[in-house]
């Protein structure tokens, strides 16, 4: 089963004090809410596939990805 994730990009202070692109993805099912959050996307997603036990492969992302406000 696919599961086709959305995702947010939020601006977030490196510890160099640069600014970096974090990104935070997201699922609702059912009316629950499953998030995971790295710093790159790459990271995101494979926290996401083990938290919930989701198969990394089966995992898609929504475009155009949404800036946090």
């Amino acid at each position: 089963m696919m599961n086709e994730l959305n995702v947010i990009t939020v601006p977030a202070l490196d510890w160099d004090g640069r600014w970096h692109t974090a990104f935070t993805v997201y699922s609702e099912v059912d009316g629950v809410l499953r998030t995971s959050s790295g710093w790159t996307l790459k990271d995101a997603l494979d926290f996401f596939a083990r938290n919930y036990g989701a198969r990394r492969e089966f995992l898609r992302v929504k475009r155009p990805f949404k800036p946090q406000k």
